[in-house]
């Protein structure tokens, strides 16, 4: 008798649980993220969800071209990495369009992968500008934004000094005075990130 008192209870919960849950893990609307190729991933999320597959084809194409476009930005030796994850991306395109993708964790995952991938790449990128004796903040700011996309979409939480450098780097150059110092430390600060994030993934 119970057990037909509390089962619909159960199920209920279940359901509430189920839906609520990849809000919990991930962020993943739109608005939650400023540049490409995160709004076009976001956009390819929602489309996902609302059983769109060929919106959300298209936007996981738009993320790719954007992603390439970045692979011609990065430090020669960063390159390979991005244009492999714009590789992954078209393969994730046809695969949600054939619909052989069955759950948004696959996209939250490859997103993620995605977000890491140019992290890296632009971390690189910085090292070398800075090496050059140029000024390498626009590139640890991507590097930054990367980090931040790949944290958000795998729900996986920043270490304290790297969230703490993430935030002043987007500041950086927005009337906030940045000297050596700070931006060596978000440096380092930044790769421990992505080092750490990236044994997560």
């Amino acid at each position: 008798m119970k057990l037909s008192i509390f089962s619909p209870l159960h199920v209920v919960v279940l359901a509430v649980v189920t839906a609520v849950s990849p809000a919990l893990h991930a962020q993943t609307h739109p608005n939650d993220f400023p540049d490409e190729p995160d709004k076009s991933m976001a956009a390819a999320h929602e489309s996902f969800l609302k059983g769109d597959m060929k919106q959300a084809s298209d936007q996981i194409g738009k993320a790719s071209a954007s992603v390439k476009q970045q692979a011609n930005e990065v430090a020669k030796d960063a390159k390979s990495g991005v244009t492999n994850a714009a590789g992954e991306l078209d393969k994730l395109s046809q695969s949600v369009k054939a619909g052989t993708v069955k759950s948004a964790d696959e996209l939250n995952k490859s997103f993620a992968k995605v977000d890491h991938a140019l992290a890296t790449a632009w971390h690189k990128t910085a090292a070398e500008t800075q090496k050059a004796g140029k000024d390498g903040t626009g590139a640890l700011k991507r590097a930054a934004a990367g980090l931040d996309g790949a944290a958000k979409w795998s729900g996986n939480k920043l270490q304290q000094g790297a969230q703490a450098s993430v935030d002043a780097v987007r500041k950086a150059g927005q009337g906030v005075q940045t000297g050596a110092a700070a931006v060596g430390n978000w440096f380092k600060n930044i790769g421990d990130g992505i080092t750490d994030l990236g044994n997560r993934l």
